[in-house]
């Protein structure tokens, strides 16, 4: 069966995300699987049985206001380091989804997520659905996927593609153009025109591919975009981490990260 993990501190930021969470459970048939982690064996102690089980009941309770009651949550209290936990978790339990909030400054909260969210998209091996906090849950969903029309995008646009069939909803794909179209790019482009006849294919002119790309989900009401995170080694992650905060946070959508096929 699918599963979908969800950090959460149960902060307001990760319950907004929440909905998220199970409203993918729902189209994809999944289940979640909950954790929350604390850093040191002290934070652990500080949170009595009590204390978790009040924390559920209001995800329960959130669930069953948006009548998603019948979603099976999965949930646990652990000790460790927030990043290898999540890797941990993704490798063992074959994890296919990772949903998580933020506050839109490149953090899940102000508890104890700290500055996670860059290192769990460089690592995360499954797609990531981050979720700015500022950006509210809508039951009308409207997609779209960013691309560059590179062949390393297949995989990526094909698991995007799979969600959005569940929705029964048109995929738009949205390329920002601030040069000149390549004839490569054309002949990738006519390619999933063939194999996404379903798809709204558009090219966008700006000389800001950020501000082009939000203007565009403004426009058309897209509250889900999705975007590749490209393979970067160490030092030129030095040279985008910038732009990576900046698309955090200036996100009008949650954002469904994807990783670069090879």
């Amino acid at each position: 069966m699918t599963k979908i993990l969800f950090p959460t501190d149960f902060s307001d930021t990760a319950n907004n995300a929440f909905l998220y969470a199970l409203n993918l459970a729902k189209v994809l048939n999944a289940e979640i699987r909950l954790i929350s982690v604390q850093s040191s064996v002290k934070n652990y102690l500080d949170v009595t049985e009590d204390d978790f089980e009040s924390y559920i009941n209001q995800l329960k309770d959130i669930a069953t206001a948006n009548g998603l009651e019948d979603i099976n949550i999965e949930s646990s209290l652990v000790i460790g380091d927030l990043l290898m936990m999540i890797l941990d978790i993704v490798n063992k339990q074959d994890i296919s989804y990772i949903v998580m909030g933020t506050n839109g400054q490149n953090s899940l909260g102000k508890k104890f997520f700290g500055s996670n969210t860059l290192n769990v998209l460089n690592n995360a091996t499954v797609p990531v659905m981050i979720v700015p906090n500022k950006v509210k849950f809508k039951k009308e969903r409207n997609f779209a996927f960013a691309t560059l029309f590179n062949e390393t995008e297949n995989k990526a646009l094909a698991q995007m593609d799979e969600v959005v069939n569940r929705y029964n909803k048109q995929l738009k794909l949205v390329h920002v153009e601030t040069k000149v179209v390549t004839t490569e790019m054309l002949r990738v482009k006519g390619e999933w025109e063939e194999k996404y006849p379903k798809a709204k294919i558009e090219i966008v002119n700006n000389d800001d591919v950020e501000g082009g790309l939000f203007s565009y989900c403004t426009s058309n009401k897209v509250d889900v975009l999705g975007v590749v995170h490209r393979e970067l080694s160490s030092f030129e992650r030095l040279f985008t981490i910038n732009h990576s905060q900046r698309l955090l946070s200036n996100a009008s959508v949650a954002l469904l990260v994807f990783q670069e096929s090879k």
